[in-house]
């Protein structure tokens, strides 16, 4: 996924690259995007759904992905955002209300959605948050559409974003999308993000690439990370 003479210059040279960008602990946060048990564990939510339909096998590039790529890079961005200062923000669905009342028209259609404080709106054991961590819950796909994240972000001054999670297509890339049209510096981590096909992977980060996003490695943005000096997290103290 690195820059190549085609990303750099989109569409016959027709639209530009993004410009490179600088991080520091200061301004940067890394966004995991719906890592919970509704949607991000295969023995809960959709994942159980799907067994009861007998169409489990239809899912299992996704959760395979999450098991064996999101949850490891996600453990190893964590760990080095939080040894430098970098803030750790998590987004999740869920209900304000056990009934579900108040997600979106959409949710309720796709049946997408987890009533308040259950099982399915928890934050996957693995990567949970810390104490004092911003959990941002969201009744919708996009969380600046659905959230007050983009105040909470202007209220940090953060303005460099790290993206990954779950759905790639869905949530993660209306994320971005979002991020970018309102003037946030974007990554997506390409390896610690999951769509529900390889397909709908390679498709969203083509299009995202260079056009709302730097799409990169999670090992290209650890470096940078890991090469940051670290600064001391007012709200940890």
């Amino acid at each position: 996924m690195t820059q190549d003479a085609e990303t750099a210059n989109k569409f016959s040279g027709v639209m530009k690259s993004l410009p490179e960008f600088d991080l520091s602990p200061q301004d940067t946060a890394f966004i995991i995007v719906d890592m919970q048990y509704l949607d991000a564990h295969r023995d809960y939510g959709i994942g159980a759904e799907a067994k009861t339909l007998g169409t489990a096998e239809d899912f299992d590039y996704f959760f395979s992905r999450i098991e064996n790529l999101l949850i490891p890079h996600i453990r190893q961005m964590q760990a080095a955002c939080r040894e430098k200062g970098v803030e750790v923000i998590f987004l999740r669905i869920a209900s304000l209300v056990n009934d579900c009342r108040d997600v979106s028209p959409i949710h309720k259609r796709l049946k997408l959605f987890a009533p308040a404080n259950s099982k399915e709106a928890e934050i996957l054991e693995e990567i949970r948050p810390l104490d004092n961590e911003i959990v941002i819950t969201k009744g919708c796909s996009g969380a600046f559409n659905g959230t007050n994240l983009d105040q909470i972000l202007a209220n940090m001054g953060l303005k460099n974003l790290i993206f990954c999670g779950v759905a790639t297509n869905y949530c993660v890339e209306t994320s971005v999308r979002d991020a970018g049209d309102r003037d946030y510096n974007v990554i997506l981590l390409h390896d610690a993000s999951a769509g529900f096909t390889q397909e709908q992977d390679e498709m969203a980060f083509k299009v995202l690439n260079e056009t709302y996003a730097k799409v990169k490695s999670t090992n290209e943005v650890l470096t940078q990370i890991r090469n940051l000096n670290p600064t001391k997290n007012p709200a940890a103290v």
